[in-house]
């Protein structure tokens, strides 16, 4: 079956957009040992800095990046009908089994999403070998080639750099992540449809709110639509992630950040109506989400000369999860976070992000592991001059 034709967008053009300056990695340079150094400076002043970072030369062909993006257009925009028998269950919603479509009706917390936003993962050990709609399956291999060349090719450099800055044996971090650890670990294509002008009044022009990834590595196909930013905790303004022609914007989530004692910030970040120019444009987006093992306990990297003279060897929680255990809590209502406090919300105007309750078919609540707590309105700390 053809991929219908995909044309990417041409960049905004409009003046007003506050760009943030993102550290670049150039992964060429990763096979001189000159070269590697100063890539783990790099990630050092990433890590450190805006938690977002852009990754140039990895590997990835621009025939394979643009298939990537023309898979993702043809599985997003399938009529209704043909997505309907590839939607995710609640049961598998409740557990955290992020499979298949997760549509934009009333499943868990996402019940106030905008209808526009829609997206499809896909597992990358899927144990049911779950079937895919006839418009991807002769490209699901290349899709599963793409996802192993991410986790055990790109990632595993950034995680060779990882151990370079914290002082520690490659193999002590690599075994973070072994290799076919994580039953969660994913791919989405990802869809923002243009939206009416009431549309974006009801939520605040935001299409995806302010969030923070539960995982340790997220990996997005640059495109050239503008939507996403980050917050800068320099000032406590969101700014605009730039797009970079053919590379990958990468983020930490709270795994890594709890494996570094919260060196790693887990980046803030969200996704908002474009800028004017680019209303009017379909968004698509391929997003890679990595894992640490789902029995790797959360807590730092055990012998860090930087992570203990920084203070930073101690578990930032007050209980400490295993990776598949954080999920089920955070999936749970475990720290939740208002993250949008540049546009507050009016309850008589605006539509809450996290309307509704999680479907809940195997009594999780009732275990009793933890409580289902209202959002609290986040306070960013804001860096020394």
């Amino acid at each position: 079956m053809a991929l219908p034709p995909y044309t990417p967008a041409a960049p905004s053009k409009e003046p007003s957009v506050d760009y943030v300056k993102l550290v670049n990695l150039d992964l060429s340079k990763f096979d001189d040992p000159a070269g590697r150094e100063e890539l783990a400076r790099q990630l050092y002043e990433a890590a450190t800095g805006y938690g977002f970072l852009t990754l140039t030369n990895h590997g990835i062909s621009d025939e394979v990046y643009q298939r990537q993006m023309q898979i993702a257009n043809a599985v997003m925009t399938l009529p209704e009908e043909e997505k309907e028998p590839y939607e995710v269950t609640p049961e598998e919603d409740a557990r955290g089994l992020y499979v298949g479509y997760k549509p934009h009706g009333p499943l868990g917390h996402k019940g106030g999403f905008p209808k526009q936003l829609d997206h499809y993962n896909i597992l990358v050990h899927d144990p049911k070998a779950r079937p895919h709609p006839p418009i991807l399956r002769p490209h699901l291999q290349e899709t599963y080639e793409v996802m192993h060349f991410i986790r055990n090719n790109i990632l595993k450099k950034l995680l060779t750099l990882m151990a370079m800055i914290l002082q520690v044996p490659d193999e002590v971090v690599q075994a973070t992540h072994a290799p076919g650890g994580s039953k969660t670990e994913y791919i989405r294509y990802m869809m923002c449809e243009p939206r009416p002008k009431e549309e974006s009044e009801k939520y605040r022009d935001i299409f995806l709110s302010g969030h923070t990834d539960w995982g340790s590595w997220t990996f997005l196909f640059s495109q050239p639509v503008a939507a996403l930013q980050v917050l800068d905790h320099n000032d406590g303004k969101y700014r605009w992630v730039e797009h970079q022609p053919k590379g990958l914007v990468i983020n930490f989530g709270e795994a890594t950040e709890r494996l570094t004692g919260g060196l790693f910030k887990a980046t803030i970040h969200r996704v908002v109506q474009p800028p004017a120019d680019q209303r009017h444009l379909r968004r698509i987006g391929v997003i890679y989400f990595a894992r640490p093992a789902d029995d790797r306990e959360l807590v730092p990297i055990e012998g860090s000369p930087l992570l203990e003279s920084m203070g930073a060897n101690k578990p930032i929680d007050d209980r400490v999860f295993c990776m598949a255990d954080y999920l089920d809590a955070r999936k749970h209502g475990w720290k939740r976070f208002e993250y949008d406090i540049d546009r507050p919300a009016d309850p008589t105007q605006h539509a809450d992000f996290f309307a509704g309750e999680y479907v809940d078919p195997e009594g999780h609540k009732s275990l009793g592991k933890f409580d289902n707590v209202p959002r609290d309105v986040y306070v960013p700390t804001l860096k020394a001059a």
